[in-house]
């Protein structure tokens, strides 16, 4: 649902008139069958204040609906871990929810997909070695490949790709400098300090959430090159692919 719809949609009726609305619409359905809702990107509401924060009323309204009422299931998505991160600490939800996370493939899933798409046990093992398994990664080679491309030049093109892309977001930071926003308060992003972060990554494929500045960790996450899985407190490249791009970049500084 647009942003702007929702919000229209709140103001026109009052909180509570939406809510039972909807709790009657998903007590008509259930005298039939069991009703999901899905929320896809819900951190787009994240932060839209209708007499408050919309998304303390709805998760109120999630509570309501599954644990007190059981009407039907929620599923809540977001492809942005920092707000998980957020979500996931919230004492409202504490033993109220369950987080999934919809993670890449690991290798025997990755090479089982590779396998139906007609790449041979080499091909599997060198692109689950450089790509890994981000089903988008996979898609574009399983296209490559159907359009009469070869696979390692693929992956050669890729990893080039995701490297400019890296250093690009670097160099703007060394040149221009950032700041990231926390509670409306605005923090310095340091070069150096983002630099010893990534450099952790030259022997390991995760790290401790402990590890890392949140500040550092936020501008990361942000720029689509670590990911944070809240569940386990660890901090790891988006991809196999960030993870060797990352790799090839401190071997360029010479980093040691």
């Amino acid at each position: 649902m647009d942003k702007s719809l929702l919000e229209t949609f709140f103001k026109e009726k009052s909180n509570e008139d939406v809510f039972n609305y909807l709790v009657g619409y998903f007590k008509n359905i259930a005298k039939h069958k069991t009703p999901v809702l899905v929320i896809d990107e819900l951190q787009m509401i994240g932060d839209l204040e209708i007499n408050g924060k919309l998304i303390y009323k709805l998760f109120n309204f999630f509570i309501g609906l599954t644990k007190e009422l059981h009407l039907c299931h929620v599923f809540a998505l977001s492809s942005d871990s920092l707000f998980i991160e957020k979500v996931y600490n919230e004492a409202i939800l504490k033993d109220r929810c369950r987080y999934l996370l919809i993670d890449n493939f690991d290798e025997e899933t990755t090479k089982k997909f590779l396998k139906q798409h007609n790449f041979s046990e080499k091909e599997q093992e060198n692109i689950y070695n450089y790509i890994g398994g981000k089903p988008a990664h996979l898609i574009r080679i399983i296209d490559a490949k159907n359009q009469g491309a070869d696979v390692i030049n693929e992956i050669k093109i890729m990893l080039e790709s995701r490297n400019k892309e890296i250093k690009d977001t670097l160099r703007k930071l060394r040149r221009f400098g950032s700041k990231i926003e926390y509670d409306k308060v605005p923090y310095n992003v340091d070069y150096n300090e983002v630099i010893s972060i990534l450099s952790m990554f030259k022997e390991r494929d995760k790290i401790s959430a402990d590890d890392i500045d949140d500040v550092i960790k936020m501008f990361l996450v942000k720029n689509n090159i670590l990911f944070a899985e809240c569940a386990n407190e660890t901090i790891k490249p988006q991809s196999r692919l960030d993870l060797l791009a990352i790799r090839e970049i401190l071997k360029e500084m010479k980093f040691t």
